[in-house]
């Protein structure tokens, strides 16, 4: 997968004045199956800061939900692949210019998935869901809500079922 982003990258003239061929150098690897919020992160070696000028011999490894490596996520995992490259590449923040670059992915589609993907990884991680008695509105959940939370639009108490 990587070879097939880095390939991409290297035929977007934006990106022609970086290193990217040194990009195949950084180790991939893969985040906790319970990670829920995050869905790819670019790890910098150690005592390297984010105000640095940073370059792909900055960074550690690239790790990747592992629930996005199939073939169902496949797209979405190359653009996370394309997203942490360019965190590579010395753009730490997700300011104007690195958003400017990460629109050239060519595959639109990819870069809307990552809600959809939270909403999968929520579903396989909730061990509780919480269901409004009244409007039957369900909220997938890692912790029982003991009658603690109420629904935001009756106002009914929660209920917890085990999932």
């Amino acid at each position: 997968m990587s070879i097939s982003v880095i390939e991409e990258m290297m035929n977007m003239p934006d990106l022609s004045d970086f290193h990217i061929e040194e990009l195949s150098q950084i180790p991939l690897g893969k985040l906790r199956i319970s990670a829920v919020r995050l869905h790819a992160v670019c790890r910098y070696k150690k005592g390297v800061k984010k105000t640095d000028e940073i370059s792909p011999d900055s960074v550690r490894c690239i790790d990747i939900h592992p629930r996005a490596l199939n073939a169902r996520w496949e797209r979405y995992a190359s653009f996370l692949l394309f997203h942490e490259f360019l965190h590579a590449l010395g753009f730490s923040n997700h300011g104007k210019e690195f958003r400017r670059l990460e629109a050239l992915w060519h595959d639109g589609g990819a870069r809307e998935m990552g809600r959809s993907f939270s909403l999968h990884l929520r579903k396989m991680n909730a061990r509780w869901i919480w269901i409004c008695p009244s409007c039957d509105i369900k909220h997938m959940r890692s912790k029982r809500s003991n009658g603690r939370y109420r629904c935001r639009s009756c106002l009914c108490s929660l209920i917890d079922v085990e999932n």
